[in-house]
Formats: structure tokens, sequence, C-alpha cells
């Protein structure tokens, strides 16, 4: 054999071998989208005997774009969804698709539909899920793991049967978001019933203390206060084992409550905030020790925080409230995030909006404008960017105040899928925009 056919030889086993590569790549792919409109694809769906699976997404949304790229290309997810369902991916602020964003209670993202060929929704969820979450979901909705309300009959021919409970109870926040008008309020109350019987009963024998159970406790709890605080001290008491089985979160659950009860009650001018205040170094301390911050205590800057909004809400003592709230923003230096400018000039509007001077305008301003850029929460961006307009329009700076009120309702027109909420925000600035120009008249 020459040099010269073994070379052709060679080139051609190449070749097969590049046009093999593409079908053995894609065994292992991940989800497959149909391109089209939304009624395509649910013909499709149709015309194959499948549901339709949604990926309701926006541009700018950051688990959006991390579920895309990290949940969606996974092979086994890919295998399962190519499989059974026809998948499709809807930009929902796209003029040409609010109504179907609408239709299927779209106002977050990412939003996660499985839909019958009938359109009608069998399971939506709202939030980033891992690939276990989403198969789990995919496999329960073509009916390979039993539903939320066979789980409910099996439930009450079994009462006392906590397994079936616990499934109950991890498949009712996706189940809920699927109900409306009265069989929505008949479900709610069924599943509030059962999550406080639940965690009742697991308390005792801390059989609670488990992944999944955290997960119904977070998705579930919260609505009662006494029983919140029930759960925050079994949460702190056993914190090690909790720590062992979840991680972190459980000591944020600790921190994320107490914060919420001193809030609660500075803004009612309460002092009683102090006693919790004083757990973040006593009872709480190893709960708040998870938090690092580079030049500042978790204690201090709680002091400093909480101190500060009891002064504004309590007293109206504006200084005050700038000097410790200054004092606060400092602390935290490098570790303050937007929403704590945002918060920080919020509570001064809330608490004393009547009694400011020009001074605090400013500071309230300096402080917005730190938050504005970084921002991630459209909602809280156009939030601070009225607010500044607000500031210029009592500085009797119009020009400045008609450009953050015309930049917040740019930032509103992002809000397609949630209308309501888009018409009350454009109402508003556009009346505030009418008053300027009578102002400058």
């Amino acid at each position: 054999m020459t040099a010269m056919t073994q070379l052709k030889q060679y080139l051609l086993a190449l070749i097969l071998l590049l046009v093999a590569l593409p079908a053995r790549a894609q065994e292992g792919e991940g989800i497959r989208f149909f391109k089209g409109t939304f009624e395509e694809a649910l013909k499709e769906a149709k015309k194959q005997g499948k549901p339709l699976f949604v990926d309701f997404y926006a541009t700018w949304c950051g688990p959006c774009k991390k579920m895309e790229k990290t949940i969606f290309t996974q092979p086994q997810v890919g295998k399962l969804f190519n499989e059974k369902f026809v998948s499709l991916q809807m930009d929902a602020e796209k003029p040409e698709n609010v109504e179907t964003a609408k239709k299927y209670k779209v106002d977050a993202f990412p939003t996660l539909g499985f839909i019958d060929t009938e359109g009608k929704a069998i399971a939506i969820n709202v939030g980033f899920m891992n690939a276990d979450e989403l198969i789990e979901m995919a496999r329960t909705a073509v009916g390979e793991l039993i539903s939320f309300e066979d789980l409910y009959q099996q439930h009450r021919k079994s009462p006392n049967d906590l397994t079936i409970q616990q499934e109950l109870l991890t498949q009712a926040p996706r189940f809920l978001t699927t109900q409306d008008g009265m069989d929505a309020e008949k479900w709610v109350v069924r599943v509030r019933k059962l999550y406080r019987s639940y965690i009742a009963e697991k308390m005792k024998d801390n059989s609670l203390i488990n992944r999944k159970d955290y997960m119904i406790i977070s998705s579930l709890g919260g609505d009662d206060a006494d029983e919140t605080a029930k759960i925050v001290e079994y949460i702190n008491a056993n914190l090690d084992a909790w720590i062992a089985a979840v991680g972190e979160p459980a000591a944020y659950y600790v921190i994320e409550k107490n914060d919420d009860r001193m809030e609660e009650l500075v803004k009612k001018g309460d002092a009683r905030y102090k006693d919790y205040l004083e757990k973040i170094r006593t009872d709480y301390k190893k709960a708040y020790d998870v938090i690092k911050f580079k030049q500042v205590t978790p204690y201090q800057k709680s002091v400093d925080y909480f101190g500060a909004l009891y002064a504004i809400y309590k007293d109206k003592d504006v200084p005050r409230y700038m000097d410790m709230m200054g004092k606060y923003l400092s602390g935290l230096g490098e570790d303050a995030l937007p929403g704590d400018y945002g918060k920080a000039a919020q509570s001064l509007y809330y608490a004393a909006g009547g009694k400011l001077k020009e001074a605090d305008h400013k500071q309230a301003i300096a402080w917005l404008e730190k938050a504005i850029p970084a921002e991630p929460v459209l909602m809280n961006k156009i939030n601070y960017l009225v607010m500044v307009g607000d500031s210029y329009k009592e500085l009797k700076n119009y020009a400045e105040a008609k450009k953050y009120y015309n930049q917040a309702y740019a930032e509103s027109l992002q809000m397609a899928s949630m209308e309501q909420a888009q018409q009350m925000i454009q109402a508003s600035v556009v009346y505030k925009l009418s008053t300027l120009e009578l102002l400058q008249q």
C-alpha cells in the first residue's frame, strides 16, 4: 500500500468518524426545544400525543439563564424531556407572548409549565429548579409519579401516614399554582391544616430534621407568627443537626425570621425589639456566626440598623436616623448590597417624608444612586428611580426629577407579562410627570 493510499484511507476514516460524532453526541444532549410559536408547539404536542413543557423566561432573568445553561443541558434531563414532551422556550415579555403568559399566571421568572394537549395547565412551578426537582415534576406530569390529588385520596385513607403527608406537602406549592377561585381557597385551607399537624408531629421525635422537610418549611411556613416562632426555636435548639442535614440555610432561616421580627417591632415603635437584638449575641449567636462581614459584627450591624429604624419610626428623629444609618452603611463597607442603600432611603421617606430637609433629600439621592445600577430586582429598581425623582421634585430640580421619572417608565416596559402591576406603575409615573409640568408653569 502506497503512502498516498494510506493517507486517503486515513482521511476517509476521519470523515466517517466526524459524520458519526453528531449522532453519538445527540444521545447525551439536553432538551431539544421546538422552534415556533406557542400555538404551533401546542399543535405539535397534540399531534405527537405528548404534553407541552414551556420555559417561560425573561431576557434579564439570571436564574432563567442559569437553568438554560446548567439544567436543560444535562443528558438525563434531555433524555426524559425529548422522549415525553414537546418543549418550548418563550420570552414571556415579548408582545406576542404576553396574553399566553397571563393565561398561565406568569408574573415571575423562571416559570416552568407543563400543559396538556388541550392547553390546560397540569403543573406550574415558579423559580429555579435543580435537575432532580425538574425530573420529578416532569414524571408527575406524565403520570409516572402519583399526582397531588391522588396522593390526597391516599392521605384520606391513611391519615396518619407521615410519608404520604410529606410527599403531599412537597408537591403542594406547585399544585396550588394551577388552582383558581374556590378550588384554590379549598386547597389552601387543606394544605395549611395538614402542614401544621405534620410539623407538630415530626417535631416530637426530631424526624423533621432533613432536607425535604426543610424545603416544606421554607415554602409553606411563615404565614402565622406564633407558628414561625416555634419553628425558629426548634431549628435553633437543634442547629448543629440542621446544618448537618441542610447546610447553612438552616442558620439563615433563624436569622431571617429574627430580623423580620425586629423590623416589625421597630416600625411599631416597640422597644421590645431589643429583646430579639440581644438574642444575636446569646441564644442565636451560633446562627448569626455564619455571617462573615469584613468590618463589622452581625450584632453591631443590627444595633446600628434597627436603632436607626427605631429612631425614625418611634421618635421621627431624622438627624439621629441619618447618623446611625450612615454608621450602618459605613460599617458594612464592601459588604453593602444595593438593597441596603435602597432600604435606607425607603425607610427615610416612609417614616418622615414630610419632615425632610434639603440635606436629607440629597443624602437619600446619594444612597439610591448607589443602589440603582446594581439592583437585580426590576420592581425595586423602578421604585428607587421614582424615589430619586420625588426627592428632586422636592428640591425643585424639575429637570432631574423628569429624567428619573422617565427612566422609571422606560424600565416598566420590561414588565409586559405583569400587566396589572405595569399599568399601576405607569399610571403613577404619568401622574408624577403631569404634576411636574404644572409646577414648571
